[in-house]
């Protein structure tokens, strides 16, 4: 009798062990899932090109039927981490992020949010509306630069026919001349991202710093203005320039790629 629960005993423990050792090592798999993941991604390549295609745009669209916009910021900042967008690994690295790198879950949530969380419109009124991937390629104007915007063209080259409206609900930032953005809004999203809309034709009415926008309000139109002192139009062909901007710890106006974000939008017309 003794000798059987002797042997009961060691059978327990050793039952036990295993299961310890099961779970060890799924922590450690767990950890090292994510063990990479660090703060400063969010101010990498990665981050800013916030690189998508055509594949998932569909099952972002899929994603905001059933969680709405600020779920849908949430599963892009737990998949875009390491750079392209993988709805699948949403649900695998998700619980992950949040039980073993808490800080960079919450700094990630809050960039992409910033981002995506408050968008709605499509920036400009109209039935054909172009424009292309041209993120960071050079620009001369000025001085050598990168565009850090993206440029959407309408069938008409004729300033002052698109309406431009703004994309997110949210307060102007900053309104008026700039000698590259020509006349410009810089509107604030609730999740704190920066929408600015450049080379206006005008204005719809005379913004001030601190009025309230409503996403699909009309801003102005859009317009071939700038690359000279105030009033200087016709320097190039009719455009918006869209420019995204988000803060962070290190940088207070960080640039990412509206390109994906206006596709997604684009599909939403």
């Amino acid at each position: 009798m003794e000798r059987f629960r002797y042997q009961a005993i060691r059978l327990f423990l050793l039952a036990v062990l295993v299961v310890l050792c099961r779970y060890s090592v799924k922590i450690i798999q767990e950890r090292s899932a994510v063990s990479g993941v660090r703060i400063s991604d969010l101010e990498g390549d990665d981050f800013r090109a916030q690189q998508l295609d055509e594949e998932l745009l569909e099952k972002l669209q899929e994603l905001y039927r059933f969680t709405g916009r600020a779920g849908l910021s949430e599963a892009v900042a737990a998949t875009m981490f390491r750079g392209r967008f993988k709805p699948e690994r949403f649900y695998m690295e998700a619980p992950m992020m949040e039980l073993y790198k808490p800080k960079v879950w919450e700094a990630g949530k809050k960039a992409y949010r910033a981002v995506w969380a408050d968008v709605e419109c499509f920036p400009v009124l109209g039935e054909e509306m172009f424009y292309e991937d041209s993120w960071l390629s050079p620009r001369g104007a000025g001085g050598e630069r990168q565009h850090e915007g993206c440029d959407i063209f309408g069938a008409e080259d004729t300033p002052g026919h698109y309406p431009v409206v703004s994309m997110t609900d949210g307060a102007v930032e900053q309104v008026g001349w700039l000698p590259l953005g020509g006349y410009r809004i810089g509107i604030r999203s609730p999740q704190d991202g920066y929408f600015y809309y450049a080379h206006l034709d005008s204005y719809e009415r005379a913004f001030r710093i601190g009025d309230k926008v409503q996403a699909g309000q009309v801003l102005g139109f859009m317009g071939n203005t700038g690359y000279g002192p105030e009033g200087t139009k016709g320097q190039f062909s009719t455009h918006l320039h869209l420019g995204i901007y988000i803060r962070t710890g290190d940088c207070p106006e960080l640039s990412v790629d509206p390109y994906w974000i206006l596709r997604y939008l684009d599909g939403k017309k």
